[in-house]
């Protein structure tokens, strides 16, 4: 039986929307605001986090920080409950680095003879100034990036990376006189033996120095910053935080995750408007 023409429209009508529908459910990406919530609370590989989800997680980390469990978190239990978090993100952040550092020096050694020599390492430090001259607008280092790497190793791909490397003088600028005197300096300072090539152990301890150094700076600031926010949380002031002026953050960052307002985090959250308040489980 053949179907008249009308009737084969009208089908073909009701049916669209649904054949339509269907691949965008299956290709929705996350917004990163919304990926970097789920990327913390999402759990068994599951894709959205609903309040009740995230409430009862929050009562679960707010019974673990009340280490003496008389009923509240004081200003220590908060800030060492943050600290022992940090601390895991600080060391796979300088496992990383730590990782990417043969793949620098293999770039570096040009002759694949296993040692940087002053003419490599100067030819790098070319490359670079050259980027930088005809770059002095340099992309700053992002909200995001800075979230991505809790180390917040400076680098001379960016204008305010090359100004913590290389301004001495703290001008608010590099020339090419400090450049040349801090590249100098680093190389001397990484060839520990003094045969005027960097071995691959001079140079990974060098680095491994400078991220030990950064390290103690950061989690220093993220100590301050702890004690800062337990402060704001504490409205009373009584030096002891309820859960209830705990969960007031956690249901600011819920809420700026779940941009849409629908009660649940996922990839249908348009990201935020600049200024929210950050989804990066600092609270």
């Amino acid at each position: 039986m053949k179907i008249v023409p009308l009737t084969a429209a009208l089908m073909a009508l009701v049916l669209a929307p649904a054949v339509l529908a269907q691949p965008a459910s299956k290709t929705a990406t996350a917004s990163p605001t919304a990926a970097a919530f789920l990327a913390q609370f999402a759990t068994n590989g599951t894709d959205s986090v609903s309040w009740a989800q995230f409430e009862a997680f929050r009562k679960q980390r707010y019974a673990q920080t009340d280490r003496n469990r008389d009923g509240h978190v004081d200003e220590q239990e908060y800030v060492d409950e943050y600290l022992q978090r940090f601390d895991v993100r600080l060391a796979d952040a300088r496992a990383g680095h730590l990782r990417q550092t043969d793949t620098r020096f293999k770039a570096l050694d040009r002759d694949n003879n296993g040692a940087i020599s002053r003419a490599e390492y100067d030819a790098a430090g070319e490359r670079t100034w050259a980027s930088y001259e005809t770059s002095q607008n340099a992309t700053q280092e992002t909200a995001a990036a800075s979230s991505r790497d809790p180390l917040k190793m400076p680098t001379s791909h960016t204008a305010n990376g090359m100004l913590e490397l290389y301004d001495r003088n703290k001008d608010g600028a590099v020339d090419r006189a400090e450049f040349d005197a801090v590249r100098a300096a680093s190389f001397a300072a990484t060839d520990t033996d003094g045969n005027g090539t960097l071995s691959l152990a001079e140079y990974t301890a060098e680095f491994d120095g400078r991220l030990d150094h950064q390290r103690q700076r950061v989690r220093a600031d993220a100590e301050r910053q702890a004690r800062v926010r337990f402060a704001s949380l504490d409205k009373d002031a009584d030096g002891h935080m309820t859960f209830a002026e705990y969960q007031l953050s956690g249901k600011r960052m819920f809420d700026r995750a779940d941009s849409n307002g629908d009660g649940v985090v996922d990839a249908r959250d348009p990201e935020p408007v600049a200024g929210a308040h950050s989804a990066n489980g600092n609270r």
